[in-house]
């Protein structure tokens, strides 16, 4: 979910950053997007519950067993393995996909699940055609 106009966003950001994301929600200080800007954030809000999905029932099973507190393990899911790539390897598969494919409007209908996964941990990516 996206929140335009956002009184935490203007509150908390300076004037370099336009958004930021908590747990799958996106504040940004902007009224509107253009349609590339709110295309690239909802491919990361469908990146972060695609990770979310894929911890939820271990942090389920151990949350019963031990403590309540491995529930946050799968939601900080999708932000352990944005940094820990971003350091490891100095860019990010979810950054790389949104930027490339924020200018197709239906990329979302034809996406198949987890697509991040197939270029998740490689040393490079491939060129961005907004990269030229």
């Amino acid at each position: 979910m996206i929140f335009y106009n956002n009184v935490l966003a203007k509150w908390l950001l300076g004037n370099n950053k336009q958004f930021f994301m908590l747990g799958g929600l996106f504040f940004t200080k902007d009224r509107n997007l253009e349609v590339w800007e709110d295309m690239e954030l909802r491919i990361h809000v469908r990146q972060f519950w695609e990770c979310l999905s894929l911890t939820l029932l271990p942090a389920l099973i151990l949350s019963l067993w031990l403590s309540w507190w491995w529930m946050i393990l799968a939601l900080s899911t999708y932000h352990m393995l944005y940094w820990f790539e971003r350091t490891l390897h100095s860019h990010s598969v979810f950054d790389w996909e949104a930027t490339e494919n924020c200018g197709d409007a239906l990329y979302l209908r034809k996406r198949k699940s987890y697509a991040w996964m197939k270029w998740y941990g490689r040393k490079s990516l491939p060129l961005s055609d907004w990269d030229e």
